[in-house]
């Protein structure tokens, strides 16, 4: 009688057990798959900032998000909340410059020049000066007076914001000098200022889903991705195919937007969460983080305990199974996360290069600024060869590692979600 019940305690341990496990395992490489490759197909033609086929991406995630059982926030009549795709920005900048054939990421640039659009927008219009220092307002005073268009290039890694000149002016009709300064490694060969959506007035969309909390639903844990890229060439760039004009954006970051969806759907199956839990597919962050800062301003940060963005988690880039958390050093969640991870088989690495300062350069940084624990989990960078390149696409993607990083965040995030784990506050300079 005894080993009989010895044996029924057992099984109901195995029993619960499996089914704890069920919905982890809904996390598959058939179901990550299927999704990256709608994201990053050719049909959405780059998921462009402002585009109709962004609009199609935001629908997509909206339907996703439905299929799943997520509910929209309490005052909202969907999962779209509109916000202006306007750059604000101190002085006049492009919407996109290419250089040979990838683009430079917004925070590595600025143009300044006689009117909001840029007037000089090839590489034979400039006069390039190659430094190997930071770029710094002296460099801008030195070559302000020469009476022609400027490109100043600087091979070192970017410190900090790219300053806004407090003493421009433009120059007027009168003169027609303009400058670009640029962070960029490659010998400049084909160089366009391209005045995308950021030129015109526009409407862009983040897409946002919840799980209320059962037993703390005022506690709020925000998972976020950003699902816009860069859209299509215009033109044809050197060394590329006039068949392949679309920045596909697999890596980045679509990879990141179906982590997102697989948690949602994860997070909803499982149902045990303690907190309230929001899923944010913001548009809008190639453009300067748009999307995520306005909204900030919509919710009180103040309620979010913790935020997990999730960038560019497709390319291996330091090896299978191995990511790497930005700001690793700025609050306690990414030990907290580490931790999880680590059960999960997935190694966490220290953060490449702390000058790139990745932690500043995605969605987490909106919220940080307000105090709130919020840190991106990657496994490539800038330095990827196909980052922000036609290379990008879903043929690099290892589907296998994808699907193992997105099963380790849903279990390194349990704590926050269930109420054991509360990161500390954060504080940014």
């Amino acid at each position: 009688m005894a080993q009989s019940w010895h044996i029924t305690i057992i099984l109901l341990l195995i029993q619960g057990s499996i089914r704890a496990q069920e919905p982890l395992s809904s996390i598959t490489q058939e179901n990550v798959r299927h999704t990256i490759y709608f994201l990053a197909s050719d049909t959405l033609q780059g998921r462009g900032n402002g585009t109709a086929k962004q609009s199609e991406v935001s629908t997509f995630i909206g339907q996703q998000f439905s299929n799943a059982g997520l509910v929209p926030l309490q005052d909202q009549p969907d999962y779209y909340i509109p916000f202006s795709l306007n750059k604000k920005s101190v002085g006049p900048t492009v919407a996109s410059l290419l250089w040979n054939n990838g683009y430079i990421p917004y925070d590595a640039y600025k143009y300044f020049g006689i009117s909001e659009r840029p007037v000089s927008k090839d590489l034979a219009d400039f006069t390039v000066i190659k430094i190997d220092t930071t770029i710094t307002e002296d460099v801008f005073l030195r070559y302000k007076d020469r009476g022609e268009n400027i490109l100043v290039w600087s091979t070192q890694p970017r410190t900090g914001e790219l300053f806004f000149p407090v003493n421009f002016k433009r120059p007027g009709k009168e003169s027609q000098q303009n400058f670009l300064l640029v962070y960029a490694t490659g010998e400049p060969q084909l160089v366009k200022l391209l005045a995308g959506p950021a030129w015109s007035a526009g409407v862009g969309y983040n897409v946002v889903g919840m799980i209320p909390g059962k037993t703390r639903p005022e506690e709020i844990v925000v998972f976020s991705a950003h699902y816009d890229h860069v859209g299509v060439m215009k033109g044809k760039t050197k060394g590329s195919s006039s068949r392949d004009t679309v920045f596909n954006g697999a890596n980045d970051n679509a990879s990141g937007t179906t982590a997102l969806l697989e948690l949602a759907r994860y997070f909803a199956k499982k149902d045990y969460n303690e907190r309230t839990i929001l899923f944010c597919a913001f548009a809008g962050e190639e453009l300067g983080l748009l999307g995520s800062a306005d909204f900030v301003q919509y919710i009180n940060p103040d309620d979010v305990v913790a935020n997990i963005n999730i960038e560019m988690i497709g390319v291996p880039m330091y090896g299978r199974k191995k990511v790497f958390i930005t700001g690793e050093n700025m609050s306690n969640l990414p030990r907290m996360l580490s931790k999880g991870l680590a059960g999960a088989g997935i190694k966490v690495k220290p953060e490449p290069d702390e000058r790139k300062q990745l932690f500043m350069r995605s969605d987490n940084y909106s919220f940080a600024k307000y105090g709130v624990p919020a840190h991106t989990i990657m496994s490539s960078d800038d330095d990827d060869r196909c980052y922000h390149s036609l290379c990008d696409d879903v043929k690099r993607i290892d589907i296998g590692h994808l699907t193992s990083v997105i099963q380790g965040i849903a279990q390194a995030a349990s704590g926050l979600i269930n109420g054991t784990e509360t990161p500390a506050r954060i504080t940014v300079q």
